[in-house]
């Protein structure tokens, strides 16, 4: 059963269920903890069982009554960093609620880089992934819409979202020097002429303005409940 199918995450919830915690035993929270530890600060590479293990000061064997494998560990540490957000309450309606929860998804992506990839390996369903899910289409069935608009509205403002990131994290990120980079190639290629004309406008906006940009558009898009 492949770790993070929502197969495993059925096994998983109902083994929480019956599972009971040791007095001073290890905590699956202190675990992904540690690893996310890691793998900020030497990239997924360095993630492994034992490394784990040797910075909590335990045997890599005693982390196996909480994930199986590195695999499991991997799924585990992508709902823990979903955990960092709070549910938004703005007092200004719905769309200024989803806004700032969009914008609080984004920068704890961008916090934490190393883990952004891991978010296209599987379906989100972890506890802190289903709590967000809650909140999110909670909100917007309060405010009016219908359960099926809620839940478009919902996954493409989340999918919106992890795509920027990934953008905004891998190869294709766009620093200053890679910017004024591409103005120099766009305004040296006279075969591409639209191209040359915007070499400098094509380059301007950054990540955050596109981000700001693309949810607006979106939003406006979608429009009110009726």
């Amino acid at each position: 059963m492949r770790a993070g199918s929502a197969a495993w995450w059925r096994g998983r919830y109902a083994a929480r269920e019956r599972q009971r915690p040791r007095a001073g035993g290890l905590e699956l929270g202190r675990i992904t903890q540690v690893a996310l530890e890691i793998v900020d600060a030497e990239g997924l590479a360095a993630l492994t069982m034992r490394r784990v293990a040797e910075e909590m000061g335990v045997r890599h064997t005693s982390l196996y009554r909480h994930v199986a494998s590195r695999d499991e560990l991997l799924v585990e540490l992508v709902d823990h960093v979903l955990g960092e957000g709070l549910a938004p309450e703005t007092g200004r309606g719905w769309r200024a609620d989803l806004e700032e929860g969009a914008r609080q998804f984004r920068r704890i992506l961008l916090a934490h880089p190393a883990v952004v990839p891991l978010l296209t390996m599987g379906q989100l369903l972890g506890p802190n992934a289903l709590r967000a899910r809650e909140t999110g289409l909670g909100l917007l069935i309060r405010a009016g819409w219908e359960p099926a608009q809620a839940v478009q509205i919902y996954l493409t403002v989340a999918h919106f979202v992890i795509g920027t990131a990934l953008l905004g994290t891998g190869g294709a990120a766009r620093g200053v020097g890679e910017r004024t980079a591409m103005t120099e190639l766009f305004a040296g290629l006279p075969q591409y002429p639209v191209v040359r004309q915007l070499a400098e406008p094509l380059n301007l906006p950054d990540g955050d303005q596109e981000f700001a940009f693309g949810l607006n558009a979106l939003l406006n898009g979608i429009g009110d409940p009726r």
